[in-house]
């Protein structure tokens, strides 16, 4: 039954019916009010019926200090008290009306005045616990207009029991004044009184889904309401439970029940008291948790998440743990025993190398709680087992991309080359360990570090000590890499663009590794769409080390670049003349360039129309963070992405570059290195190269001379480098480094240079 007026409604009649009865043709009426709740009501409707209004702030013998000329309503926010005959004269000759809200409330359903009395005698008893209460000293409330009561919030009980200004009382008061204030229609008897009993909640099974035992009322009359309530709703496994743990036990059991009924387990596998009817519901609407769970608020549903994923509350562990196929089952999120049979499944189909199924799957419930949880570490161990199939698929069908006797081709495709393993492992990495932020009963926690380890640090050695032995056959076989861009000659190609007066932009980053670069590259595309952003696979110098490669990456029309040994060492030169730091900048200046260092402050140089940058905090960071240095990276790329993003969006440059002067290799934590002795012939020895003039095919790792053809090699100089990636010189003085370049894994020489136009 519907209400069928408001509380104003309901106040103008009560004054209205005084101010008709009075024997004064001006009269006063006056307004008793249990609890004060009324007044804003009563003020206002004082007014519109053309009436003064007064309230009793201290005492109600305050109104007899101003006596009324003019029809007026005296406010008492207080009981009637038949003690006191202060009134007596208003009484005879006005008008008297006592009604505290609950009673103005049950007013307000004139159809049904008989049911509607539970209201007034629901506050009437909330009013009484709060006096007992404040009785055996506790605090009591301060009393609140319904100005303090408009606040759409609900509070659960448990906030109300612990805080002393929240009665419960205030907590019926502030119910019935938002429900029949006339703002949003007027609510149902029964609706009414289940927001009585529940603070403010309508649905009864979303609020025990939601807020548990510790937020049902402490009155025993009021937890058998719920229950019956619930048992209206359709739970039937709650008929005749007067204990409020298994009343919310079997509530959530029968909800998880719904669900999963909803995704196809089949009903007869429950008992019957948990089988949803058509009256829960099922098959009109969604399950009652997958309501619940779609409105509240990504802080709640985290909480949430810690209660229907929580092992020590399993559910139907019994149904699922016998069912064929929990993947049938797995858009269900609320269940820890499906959650733990799911990822028991996705485990052994990885074992079985069921690679991509295991993608699928991962990828589909990390989707799932991801929407229905957001950030919480069920959600992140799934995304992390998608990254862990994905990188498993990767490693088995690297060699089935391309053609083995073409390494750059097959490691440094744009779209498909197996520089997307090194991408996969350093997200891999990166994602730390989720499976620790789980209980310890998830099985993730026992078997994801392992599953992780194998592919980091045992599968990618392997792949990349084949990749190393593909590099070496090719170059043993002669010229290995015929037709090939060369970085050295980089500018002599892009001449056009450098010399025909067009603004021009060099971002020159020292150890930006192929998928460090696209990485780059996708962050400019998104971030600035509207410029054209392609990706070229480039033959860096080799040895793959810094000075050779900045010297190769040295702009000029007349560059002529080779390596020679001198007096011992192997050194860069641009025609004839050693490339140093000083006379790289020195040349740059020369040409009219603008030469910044990523260390400096000087802003000044970024308005010249030619603009050379160098940031050299990658490299330093591989050689000085050795122990976490994907995650160093991962922020570096952040900062270069932001730094070039901004200058080229800023600027007006009509091409802008972003190159490298070579890669690296990131080995495991976890790995041997060994340390073999260089040849006595060697004049010049690093980690991962030594150089001579009367080296020989015996040198360890693979020989560069005039045969391989690269056309910087000086005639007498040999260079040997080691492509095996658990191998290094001896060299006294340098650390036991994850970090490794100067060798010829394609990790560390072949390039992705991004050129950036104006489209």
């Amino acid at each position: 039954m519907p209400a069928t007026k408001t509380l104003p409604q309901c106040a103008e009649d009560a004054i209205e019916t005084a101010i008709a009865e009075a024997a004064d043709e001006e009269p006063v009426v006056l307004w008793w009010d249990d609890g004060g709740y009324l007044r804003d009501v009563v003020e206002s409707v004082s007014h519109s019926l053309g009436c003064e209004f007064h309230a009793a702030e201290q005492s109600p013998l305050e109104l007899r200090a101003d006596a009324p000329r003019d029809r007026t309503v005296w406010y008492v926010p207080q009981a009637h008290n038949d003690d006191v005959d202060w009134f007596q004269d208003v009484e005879n000759t006005g008008g008297v009306v006592e009604a505290h809200i609950g009673k103005l409330a049950a007013r307000c359903f004139e159809n049904d005045r008989i049911q509607a009395a539970s209201i007034r005698t629901a506050y009437e008893d909330a009013a009484e616990r709060s006096r007992s209460r404040a009785a055996n000293g506790r605090s009591r409330d301060h009393e609140r207009s319904p100005s303090d009561l408009s606040d759409d919030s609900t509070t659960p009980r448990s906030q109300a029991r612990g805080d002393a200004d929240e009665s419960d009382r205030e907590q019926v008061a502030k119910t019935l004044f938002r429900e029949l204030n006339g703002e949003g229609g007027l609510p149902t008897l029964q609706g009414l009184q289940t927001k009585i009993v529940l603070d403010g909640h309508d649905d009864p099974v979303q609020f025990v889904l939601e807020h548990g035992a510790e937020n049902l009322p402490d009155d025993p009359d009021d937890l058998v309401k719920i229950r019956d309530l619930l048992v209206d709703d359709g739970v039937a496994a709650v008929e005749g439970i007067t204990d409020e743990e298994l009343l919310v036990r079997r509530t959530r059991r029968w909800a998880v029940a719904e669900w999963l009924v909803e995704e196809g387990l089949d009903t007869s596998l429950l008992d019957a008291e948990y089988r949803p009817e058509s009256s829960s519901g099922l098959g009109i609407s969604r399950p009652e948790l997958q309501s619940l769970l779609s409105k509240v608020d990504s802080e709640r549903a985290e909480e949430l998440a810690h209660v229907y994923l929580d092992p020590d509350a399993r559910f139907w562990h019994d149904v699922l743990r016998t069912h064929d196929d929990p993947w049938e089952l797995a858009d269900c999120p609320v269940d820890a025993s499906l959650e733990h049979e799911l990822w028991d499944e996705w485990t052994q189909a990885f074992h079985a190398g069921e690679y991509e199924t295991c993608t699928t799957r991962a990828s589909n419930r990390h989707r799932r709680l991801e929407t229905t949880y957001g950030d919480v570490p069920w959600t992140h161990v799934w995304e992390q087992a998608v990254e862990v199939a994905k990188l498993a698929h990767e490693l088995e069908t690297w060699e089935e991309r391309g053609d083995t006797t073409d390494v750059v081709d097959l490691y440094g495709d744009v779209d498909d080359g197996t520089w997307q393993i090194d991408n996969a492992v350093y997200t891999l990495v990166v994602s730390g360990e989720p499976e620790h932020d789980l209980p310890e009963e998830h099985p993730a926690t026992a078997t994801l570090d392992d599953l992780r380890t194998s592919l980091t640090e045992s599968r990618y050695l392997d792949y990349l000590s084949d990749l190393g032995d593909l590099v070496v056959d090719q170059i043993e076989a002669g010229s290995p890499f015929v037709g090939e861009n060369y970085a050295h000659q980089f500018f002599d190609q892009e001449q056009e663009h450098l010399q025909s007066g067009q603004s021009v932009a060099l971002f020159i980053v020292d150890a930006l590794r192929f998928d460090l670069a696209h990485e780059l590259a996708e962050s400019v595309r998104r971030d600035l769409p509207s410029l054209e952003v392609d990706e070229t696979a480039w033959v860096g110098t080799l040895p793959s080390d810094t000075e050779f490669g900045k010297a190769a990456l040295t702009p000029g029309s007349k560059f002529s670049f080779n390596t020679e040994l001198d007096d011992g060492e192997l050194i860069p030169e641009r025609n004839g003349r050693e490339i140093s730091n000083y006379q790289r900048e020195k040349i740059l200046k020369d040409d009219g360039w603008s030469y910044i260092m990523q260390s400096e402050d000087d802003e000044s140089g970024w308005s010249n129309t030619r603009v050379a940058y160098y940031w050299n905090d990658l490299d330093k960071a591989g050689e000085e963070e050795l122990i976490d240095f994907e995650s160093v990276f991962s922020d570096r790329i952040e900062k270069i992405s932001a730094i070039i993003c901004e200058k080229i969006d800023q600027g007006e440059w009509d091409r802008a570059y972003i190159l490298a002067d070579h890669g690296f290799v990131s080995l495991p934590e976890n790995v041997d290195i060994d340390d073999i002795h260089p040849p006595d012939e060697a004049e010049k020895v690093t980690r991962r190269w030594v150089a001579g003039a009367d080296l020989d095919e015996n040198t360890p790792g693979v020989l560069l001379d005039e045969n391989a053809h690269l056309g910087y090699l000086d005639d007498d100089t040999k260079v040997s480098v080691l492509a095996d990636p658990i191998r290094r010189f001896r060299n006294r003085g340098l650390p036991d480094a994850r970090f490794y370049h100067g060798g010829v894994l394609p990790q560390e020489f072949v390039l992705n240079f991004v050129t950036i136009t104006q489209e």
